[in-house]
């Protein structure tokens, strides 16, 4: 299956290196095709760097990680009424582009959704779920 992560659940996974974030991204690397785009590795990136205080050398070392394990496309466009938010438009479009099966997020604009285009929006959670497991 073709996976999404969203910055959010990366940046947890990150942060907290047991969990259910670092699991999930554990599993999917592990059983599923990774799916990112360089706007999701962008706001990864920024996140860790300006909110956590990463160290510059680590945070590159992470993304080019990243870069390596995921299939890395450029989103489609999306158009602005697929969501609330317009920030979240381009990670609809590399789930879109990535023909991706699901996209697993925290941010609650893009789960209140379910799905787009026939892909699904869960929690981390709920990719076990989904698993069946």
């Amino acid at each position: 299956m073709r996976v999404v992560i969203d910055s959010s659940v990366l940046v947890a996974a990150a942060i907290a290196r047991a969990g259910v974030c670092a699991t999930l991204v554990e599993d999917v690397l592990a059983a599923h095709d990774l799916v990112l785009s360089g706007y999701i590795c962008d706001e990864v990136e920024r996140v860790l760097y300006e909110k956590f205080s990463f160290p510059a050398e680590q945070v590159r070392e992470l993304r080019d990680f990243w870069e390596r394990v995921a299939i890395v496309v450029e989103p489609y466009a999306v158009p602005a009424a697929a969501c609330r938010d317009p920030a979240d438009l381009p990670v609809l479009g590399a789930a879109l582009a990535g023909a991706a099966e699901l996209l697993i997020t925290v941010d609650r604009d893009l789960l209140d959704l379910g799905e787009y285009q026939g892909i699904a929006i869960r929690r981390p959670a709920g990719f076990w779920v989904i698993q069946g497991g």
